[in-house]
């Protein structure tokens, strides 16, 4: 277990001064040239975790000051981190690399290292989660990033082509709305839709059947039989918790006949696939995914060690669930091996693209043009699920069914998991941010210059502020006085 330095405090507030002298030596004139006009923020963040609070800062470097940062969770408890998140370590090696824009000791790293010590960090393999999650809510105050928490989006509406995009938003205060030029949705991994849960699964009582990403009262299942449909690494870690809790047992079912050997994300995590998988040709992106999702990655090991770690656990394989009953008193479930039963059931089964799930979206859903709108159907059938992801422009936008000039939507951007076909999986993930955050950071500038550009340039034209230039001889500088002090000793 790790334990916090004695003089951690000490050694935070002498980070928080070297990372505002480093912030300083590169920040140039640290002018802000877009703000509030008329009402109109220029960009609107929904989603306080890593993806939202990184694009924060990046755009602040930009001199894009007036940003709106909002989150559903409380200010304490955004991202997944204190929810459904419930691995004991990252998934992601330590030293990846993090968009510090200019800023190295906002990193990671530096953060650790000042709270746990170089030597802690010298000894870790992948980042503790609390530690993640106590990293994130100090990048979000040193970086000053003003967050709107426990405040939820109820509807996103578009006004024309050239008019700001409305948030209805409820909250702490009550119901009220805010305009936007640019809305980004770095709304996690549920992004683009929602929880999958299985057909066969829908008919059980409601009270004995938990998707991994529910809020689980794991003291209830104290004494339970639990399978678990799905073998990520969320299965084992939700089977491990269960175990934890006092479970009497988890089985864990998998339809492959084994656990993959082999981990596609560890060959993504490069630069140049991160800063340049949106130069890929449509039949490219649909071609990655394609495989991404036909070979799959395997649970961590970590995870696996934890499940394993107790008598009660069972892992089978080659196990599909072919159907699933209650029969008043307990869940049959039906596999090749024959039936099990079990008293709660947990389905580790990912989530389901479709943007009509999202409140926010569900507004513009219809008009958004969809992976499967781009595709011929002998390529859709190939994955009907990745069928269904939005198909975003290179600025992370929606694009429009309807229109074929640029559209509101496209001043909608999904930075979360829907960005996943079209600009890439990692994009807002960890390992990922410091291609896609910076990326999209820019082509915010741009498209807020390019609104601008009339009223920048005629601010140029009449801009006459004298430099304060003497025409002439240079004179000399006085010299100080000297002290009768000093005069006595010459």
């Amino acid at each position: 277990m790790l334990s916090p330095l004695p003089d951690a405090a000490a050694r935070l507030a002498a980070l928080e001064r070297e990372a505002a002298h480093q912030s300083a030596l590169s920040a140039g004139d640290g002018r802000s040239w877009v703000g509030e006009r008329d009402g109109v923020h220029p960009v609107v963040i929904v989603g306080a975790g890593q993806a939202g609070l990184v694009l924060a800062r990046g755009l602040r470097r930009r001199g894009i000051d007036d940003v709106v940062v909002i989150d559903a969770a409380p200010a304490e408890a955004t991202g997944p981190w204190t929810t459904y998140a419930r691995m004991h370590t990252l998934r992601t090696p330590k030293d990846i690399a993090w968009p510090t824009w200019g800023t190295p000791a906002v990193s990671p790293r530096a953060w650790f290292e000042a709270v746990y010590g170089v030597a802690a960090w010298d000894a870790l393999e992948y980042f503790p989660t609390t530690a993640w999650h106590g990293f994130l809510q100090w990048y979000r105050e040193v970086s000053s990033v003003l967050t709107v928490a426990s405040t939820r989006v109820t509807a996103l509406r578009t006004a024309g082509a050239d008019g700001p995009l409305q948030l209805d938003l409820t909250g702490p205060d009550g119901d009220w709305t805010l305009d936007a030029r640019h809305v980004v949705l770095a709304t996690g991994i549920e992004g683009a839709g929602g929880r999958h849960l299985p057909p066969l699964l829908r008919s059980l009582p409601a009270d004995r059947v938990f998707h991994t990403h529910d809020d689980i009262d794991f003291d209830a299942l104290a004494g339970l039989r639990i399978g678990v449909l799905g073998a990520g690494t969320g299965a084992f870690d939700n089977a491990a918790t269960a175990l934890e809790h006092g479970a009497a047992s988890v089985e864990v079912h998998m339809r492959r006949p084994a656990m993959p050997q082999v981990s596609p994300y560890r060959w993504m995590e490069f630069a140049g696939l991160i800063e340049n998988y949106g130069s890929f040709t449509d039949a490219q992106k649909w071609a990655f995914n394609v495989h991404l999702s036909a070979v799959d990655q395997p649970a961590t090991q970590k995870a696996l060690w934890r499940a394993h770690a107790f008598d009660s656990f069972r892992f089978v394989t080659s196990s599909p669930w072919q159907h699933v009953e209650w029969t008043g008193s307990d869940i049959a479930v039906t596999t090749p091996h024959g039936i099990r039963t079990y008293d709660v059931v947990f389905a580790a089964t990912g989530i389901a693209a479709d943007l009509a799930q999202r409140p926010e979206l569900a507004g513009v859903a219809p008009d958004a043009t969809l992976w499967s709108d781009r595709l011929t159907p002998e390529a859709a059938a190939q994955n009907p699920g990745l069928a269904a992801f939005p198909y975003l422009d290179d600025d992370f936008g929606l694009v429009s069914r309807t229109s074929s000039e640029r559209s509101a939507l496209s001043r909608i951007h999904m930075f979360n998991h829907g960005a996943r076909i079209s600009q890439g999986m990692l994009s807002h993930q960890i390992p990922g941010l410091v291609g896609g955050a910076t990326k999209l950071a820019a082509a915010l500038s741009r498209r807020l210059f390019e609104h601008d550009a009339d009223a920048l340039l005629a601010e140029y034209l009449s801009y006459d502020v004298p430099v304060g230039v003497h025409i002439g001889r240079r004179t000399q500088a006085p010299q100080p006085a000297t002290s009768p002090e000093v005069a006595s000793l010459s």
